[in-house]
């Protein structure tokens, strides 16, 4: 069907050169056909390729015309009433259906007289049902004079073909048969912290009502729906008492977008931990643990600088990864985004401790912190990188799942064949080490990768971090950084940790209580710090030594055990003299002036009254007189006799004269116990008492027996010892 510009004009009420000029932007399609002047000619455009506003001025205008030719005796037109706007496509096609089938009704009867109508409409409909309208009969279907006729009278009250559309039900739609107090039960019983089941909650609902004495006529259906209109209208309510604030966060709450683009490479470290979803073995304790990986991220180039794996997030694990993060960034941050945990939030990195004689580690480096909110996913970028660090994770060999849904096979029940391949497979955890070597690579590998983020732009995460590194920070200054994770004692080979010592000459005869602060990915020196946080030394990592380097060891053995050796005569030359030193200048004047002042003969400088020097009688420094070795022989035969004989051959060597018997004499004599004798003799003597004339004889004796001289340096470091004692106590 075909119309002119003049009557779409006259439709849409303007004039016929806005018709021309709209039809010439939009480029309606036409026809021209040849006009009613010499040589002139007529658009002719097809209704259903104009649009739809014009579609419809054009329906109203023919359902206008249609009733002031049906009803000419009312002798006036009808105002159109204003196109319905939330009517479906279906509807407006039904609508203007209907609109051409009430103008052809209106035709047709009015082509009989009065006393024919009712043949007349019988006859039309007839007509109607046998096709003669194809198009129409398509989308309207079967229909009574009736419905035709109410058409018309509708058409004809409001003049828009658009209230002929099928509105039954609509009036109803979303409507249930549900009254207020059923509503708030059946609300209540599925706004519930326990999250039921809908059909669990309509269960509870009806036996509330029941229990109420309320009307329970309703199906489950109804009630579903009265639930699902709830939960669209009032989302927000239903998340948060069936699922907790955090849904209500991740899913209601509107967020804040950051614009990432206005900050520097270095302005923000992000901070935050993860527990790795695979076991590492624990070096402490040797058995498998999921630890946890702490990582320092660049907000601006999404690149992670720093990290470090501990068992636990602690403060020292933050600071070691801070400390690495400063170095790769070659310059210190001015913020430092932390999460809300125990352990970033620790008064080492943030408060004020001056009270101390400490301050927080940030404050002293000159950088801010900002904490994220709790339980706020959206304020911690690391979230989302710890997403795709899943991948790292999913390919270890100890691998665990990222939940208790994504369990590996081997994990779960029953998965004997799983579990035996993974230990054909030499499955185990990964050591610290190899797990550190395995997070460095899939971080370069995830540096290189182009970033999809909006701010980077396509760019790869380390050549924006590389464009805006600094020139870089002196280590020494970071050094306190380090984890001091142990107080250790200083023992003879130094400092003994992870297994292994470590030494420096500053440890040398030392044996206190010291601070180790050392590097997980540099265990070949620690840091040695004293209780008061004075730097000792860096000591060195010892190395065993070939027990055969001189034969079977290489070059290197050989060296190293000639440096150890060198090492350990050093030391005793040191030992000897300072021990020599002491002696001379502190224990022997304060042992002469002892024995001067308690023994009579004896001067201030250690020597009787005949000028010899008094010191240990031992016949290693001044022999015995003829007369005592004639005087010891007999007390020895007298103590001899009194002993029970124990073979033939002791009582036939004791018979005998001669200094070879009194040396064995002395063998036979003296007894385990006589060296406890001997040390109490020579204390009480170095004290200032008198001995007896029996003990000063024994004392005698014993220093001529083989047992003595072959202890003879023993025994002069007693002398030496019991004089320093007494020294000492005095």
């Amino acid at each position: 069907m075909n119309v002119s510009a003049r009557e779409i004009a006259e439709a849409l009420g303007v004039s016929l050169q806005a018709v021309h000029k709209r039809a010439h932007s939009e480029v309606w399609p036409c026809k021209c056909e040849a006009g009613l002047g010499r040589g002139g000619q007529r658009k002719l455009f097809p209704v259903k390729s104009l649009p739809q506003d014009v579609q419809d001025a054009l329906a109203a205008l023919k359902a206008r015309k249609a009733l002031e030719c049906a009803c000419p005796e009312d002798g006036g037109t009808v105002v159109a009433q204003a196109t319905p706007t939330a009517l479906s496509d279906e509807q407006r096609r039904k609508a203007l259906a209907r609109a051409d089938l009430v103008r052809l009704y209106v035709r047709h009867l009015a082509k009989h007289p009065h006393g024919r109508k009712v043949a007349a409409r019988e006859e039309f409909v007839r007509a109607y049902l046998g096709g003669a309208w194809p198009e129409i009969l398509e989308v309207l279907g079967k229909v009574s004079w009736k419905s035709i006729e109410r058409w018309k009278r509708t058409l004809h009250e409001s003049g828009d073909p658009f209230r002929l559309a099928d509105f039954r039900g609509r009036h109803r739609r979303g409507a249930v048969s549900v009254t207020d107090e059923q509503r708030r039960i059946l609300i209540r019983c599925a706004l519930h912290p326990g999250a039921p089941r809908i059909s669990e909650a309509i269960r509870r609902a009806r036996a509330v009502m029941r229990a109420s004495g309320i009307e329970d006529g309703r199906s489950d259906s109804t009630y579903r729906r009265v639930l699902k209109e709830y939960k669209d209208h009032h989302y927000h309510i239903w998340t948060f008492t069936r699922r907790g604030a955090k849904a209500w966060n991740d899913e209601c709450a509107y967020y804040i977008e950051r614009d990432m683009s206005v900050l520097n490479v270095g302005d923000v470290l992000v901070a935050d931990g993860h527990i790795l979803n695979f076991e590492i073995l624990n070096p402490w304790t040797g058995k498998p643990k999921r630890m946890v990986l702490i990582v320092w991220y660049d907000m601006r180039s999404n690149y992670p600088c720093g990290w470090e794996i501990m068992p636990t997030e602690n403060t020292q694990a933050i600071a070691s990864a801070f400390r690495r993060a400063v170095i790769a960034l070659g310059k210190v941050p001015a913020v430092a985004y932390l999460d809300n945990g125990k352990a970033f939030g620790a008064k080492y990195f943030t408060c004020d401790l001056s009270q101390a004689g400490l301050g927080g580690l940030f404050e002293r480096l000159g950088t801010r912190t900002i904490f994220a909110w709790p339980y706020h996913g959206q304020s911690k970028p690391l979230e989302r990188f710890f997403g795709t660090f899943a991948e790292l994770e999913r390919w270890m060999p100890s691998y665990t799942g990222t939940s208790i849904d994504n369990k590996p096979p081997r994990l779960k029940r029953g998965e004997r064949l799983h579990r035996a391949v993974w230990d054909k497979q030499a499955g185990r955890a990964l050591t610290m080490e190899e797990a550190h070597w395995a997070v460095a690579a899939w971080f370069d590998e995830y540096a290189r990768r182009p970033s999809r983020a909006k701010h980077l732009d396509g760019a790869a995460p380390i050549d924006v971090f590389r464009a805006g590194r600094g020139d870089g920070v002196d280590e020494a200054v970071l050094r306190d950084l380090m984890l001091a994770a142990e107080i250790r004692t200083i023992g003879r080979n130094g400092i003994r940790w992870r297994g292994c010592n470590y030494y420096h000459p500053e440890l040398y005869g030392r044996r206190h209580p010291v601070v180790i602060r050392y590097d997980w990915l540099d265990p070949d020196r620690i840091h040695v710090y004293g209780q008061d946080g004075a730097f000792i030394c860096t000591a060195e990592r010892v190395r065993a030594v070939h027990p055969a380097a001189g034969i079977l060891g290489t070059d290197e053995d050989r060296a190293l055990l000639e440096e150890q050796i060198a090492l350990k005569r050093r030391q005793e030359r040191e030992a000897s003299t300072i021990c020599r030193e002491m002696l001379e200048r502190q224990v022997l004047p304060e042992y002469r002036r002892l024995l001067a002042s308690t023994i009579p003969g004896i001067d201030g400088n250690g020597t009787t009254a005949s000028g010899k020097p008094l010191g240990p009688r031992t016949p290693a420094l001044e022999g015995p007189t003829d007369a005592e070795i004639e005087r010891i022989r007999r007390e020895v035969a007298e103590l001899e006799a009194m002993q029970p004989a124990t073979t033939c051959g002791a009582e036939d060597e004791a018979s005998e004269p001669g200094p070879e018997v009194v040396r064995e004499d002395a063998r036979d004599v003296f007894r385990s116990d006589d060296l406890a004798r001997y040390e109490r003799l020579v204390r009480l003597e170095v004290s200032g008492r008198t001995l007896s004339e029996e003990d000063r004889v024994w004392m005698r004796m014993f220093e001529l027996s083989p047992e003595y001289r072959r202890h003879e340096q023993w025994f002069d470091d007693l002398r030496l010892q019991a004089a320093v004692d007494v020294v000492s106590s005095s």
